[in-house]
């Protein structure tokens, strides 16, 4: 696990305008002028505690709420203590030790703001990075005798694997006690650092109570969540295998105190499950401006364990400030909750989620999950398995889907061409009289019941189709109608739950379309009649030309959805369109028996010999691609020996050196 570091330092000047005790009393004065907080008596515990640590050219801010990792109440707190003061405020910010962030301030204003990979929460556009790439001359002043523009200007642009190197490289520079460039509250709290907090002056503020009637309306209600919707997460699972639940909860009150976390249930009585002791809370606040990538983050205290029942904290300081008024968006937070549970033995059970309020403690919101836990399937694992490996290839093959999955080059007309190809696909899977459709699409879950094949030409999801460019990923599932048959549950979380198909954009001028079917709902025919249907897509992709590769399966899931890796069909790297740490499998023998009929694009052909591959393969040319079928008495795995060459592997650290080396010369996210 990598840092997490928020702070702001404060310049001292020349002479010092700013002392210890005039940045205590600056924060005080801003952080009690917006009417939510007072200062605690002296010696109180108080709800929000601050530390100010004192060095020859900077002084330090670690303010637990900071710790959330909010970046605008990093500007909050820089802007108002550097106006206050009349100096220049750096904000710090360290994620997961991928990205490193400064937001230098000067007199209230937001002068230089510096992103090591603008680019991880998401795109940015070609001037978002521009801007995110640091403005040397901006820190000419700051600089320690000696240093020169030039020396940050290349620190700025460092090729440091982990950034925070690059934080210290830029602390010398300027002049910040490298100890405190590198805290936080939590690290000076929780890490043992006596020698640090005897340099820290301490200020504990008190959050004001809400007025009655508002404690009143505090009720904490479950959110239907449009993922869990597509991928449950109760139902039945096998012994050993772990279980991710992300269950949310709304409130439409700001809250002042810290929400109790309570996990109970037979379940737990009976051992049919255990939870792992590290919860995770991500807090959504969807009214406040700063809060627009919605993403909070804080970690619960360990739960205390008290005869089968788990208790935890999320605390205050976890929570946002109110929505700025000049918003004007009610605040509205979702609370999500996460955590891992391991099935351990056979049986039946609940499990008991509450989340309480101590703002108001009858206003608490409960989930209930059930669960029954079976043996795992034998299943007859390739050559040369690692009992290590159990789990995962149990998953990888358990044959419970029909599975078709292709990557081709995302021209701006390409979804065009493909949507004929989808709309045949989904009469093919859905022949019921009577059925539910879902899509999903722009975070959104829509679903409506159909007669026929209901394939709608003129809305539903032609519709979540046609949105595709504004959200590159897309998922459409047809199941029986609600009072119909029950849907057979699957064990492994990342199984499609529906027959269905997505198109998922994986890069700017690449997109992946999945079609699939559960196979254990189809005859023998039925599924011949689906593959079918899916070499002749292929087969037509590969004639209109933009083929990258597909692939055919009987597995438990494809290439997407966690069994493989995140976003990769087996052949891709080729392409070099991601780093190979992104997709080079991290166990390539999972790859054995993995696809019945591969298509590989010219791209993959250049890098092999034919006559070799023609060797344990049929092959048809099919316009620009080849298809290749195993031939009788062959394996994937002697196919896999003569594809080494596009075959993805592990790639070394030198390797993984080099790429991030050059994505931080060329600026690429």
């Amino acid at each position: 696990m990598g840092a997490f570091i928020a702070n702001v330092q404060v310049w001292k000047g020349k002479p010092d305008r700013a002392s210890k005790e005039a940045v205590v009393e600056a924060f005080a004065r801003a952080a009690t002028g917006s009417g939510e907080y007072e200062r605690a008596a002296e010696g109180e515990e108080g709800d929000r505690s601050i530390l100010v640590a004192e060095s020859d050219s900077w002084i330090g801010i670690y303010d637990e709420t900071l710790d959330t990792q909010d970046v605008g109440a990093l500007d909050r707190t820089a802007a108002a203590i550097s106006r206050d003061l009349q100096t220049w405020a750096l904000g710090i910010l360290v994620h997961d030790s991928d990205v490193l962030m400064f937001r230098l301030h000067e007199n209230g204003e937001l002068i230089d703001t510096y992103n090591s990979n603008p680019e991880y929460f998401g795109r940015a556009k070609a001037a978002e990075r521009r801007a995110a790439a640091g403005r040397a001359q901006k820190w000419k002043k700051l600089l320690s005798p000696g240093r020169k523009v030039t020396q940050l200007r290349e620190a700025f642009k460092g090729e440091n694997v982990i950034v925070d190197e690059k934080l210290l490289a830029v602390a010398a520079l300027v002049g910040i006690d490298p100890d405190l460039a590198v805290m936080s509250h939590r690290y000076l709290v929780e890490d043992g650092q006596p020698d640090l907090l005897a340099r820290c002056s301490r200020l504990s503020l008190r959050r004001l109570p809400l007025a009655p009637e508002v404690a009143a309306q505090i009720h904490l209600k479950p959110v239907d969540s449009s993922f869990e919707r597509i991928h449950p997460f109760d139902g039945e699972r096998w012994i050993g295998e772990s279980v991710y639940l992300q269950p949310s909860f709304g409130c439409a009150v700001p809250l002042s105190r810290s929400i109790g976390v309570q996990l109970s249930g037979n379940a737990l009585d009976s051992r049919v499950l255990t939870v792992h002791e590290q919860v995770h809370c991500w807090i959504h606040d969807y009214g406040a401006e700063t809060w627009s990538m919605g993403k909070k983050l804080a970690l619960l205290p360990p739960p205390k364990t008290h005869e089968h029942v788990l208790n935890g904290l999320i605390p205050q300081s976890a929570f946002p400030p109110s929505t700025p008024v000049k918003k004007k968006v009610p605040q509205r937070l979702t609370i999500q909750v996460n955590l891992n549970a391991q099935m351990e033995n056979q049986g039946e059970g609940e499990l008991r989620l509450r989340l309480t309020p101590q703002d108001n403690p009858d206003g608490g919101g409960e989930r209930i999950f059930r669960y029954r836990v079976v043996p795992q399937p034998p299943i007859n694992f390739p050559a040369g398995a690692r009992p290590q490996d159990a789990p995962a290839l149990r998953k990888l093959y358990n044959e419970r889907v029909l599975f078709g999955m292709a990557v081709i080059d995302g021209d701006a007309n390409r979804i065009k061409h493909i949507v004929p190809r989808l709309e045949s696909w989904a009469r093919r899977i859905q022949p019921l009289p009577t059925a539910r459709w879902i899509a999903f699409s722009r975070g959104e879950l829509e679903s409506w019941e159909a007669q026929g094949p209901g394939v709608d030409r003129s809305e539903n999801w032609r519709s979540a189709i046609a949105e595709f460019p504004k959200s590159p990923w897309v998922v459409v599932a047809a199941e029986p109608p609600a009072n119909g048959p029950p849907v057979e549950a699957f064990s492994h979380p990342a199984a499609p739950r529906r027959d269905g198909f997505s198109v998922t954009q994986l890069a700017p001028d690449i997109l992946q379309v999945g079609m699939w079917a559960r196979r254990i709902r189809l005859t023998p025919d039925r599924e011949q009649e689906l593959a079918l249907e899916l070499r002749q897509t292929f087969d037509t992709m590969a004639v209109d030309g933009g083929l990258l590769q597909a692939c055919i399966g009987r597995q438990d899931w494809g290439p997407t959805g966690g069994s493989l890796r995140d976003a990769a069909t087996p052949y891709e790297e080729v392409l070099n369109h991601f780093p190979p740490h992104r997709l080079a499998s991290t166990l390539p023998h999972r790859l054995r028996n993995f696809a019945s009929e591969l298509w590989l694009g010219a791209a993959m052909q250049t890098a092999l010999r034919r006559e070799e591959v023609e060797s344990v393969a049929m092959l048809e040319a099919i316009g620009d691609a080849w298809h290749l079928t195993i031939r009788p008495g062959r394996t994937l795995a002697e196919l896999e020996s003569v594809l080494e060459a596009i075959r993805p592997r592990r790639p070394t650290t030198e390797e993984v050196l080099a790429m991030e080396r050059t994505q931080t010369r060329t600026g690429d996210g």
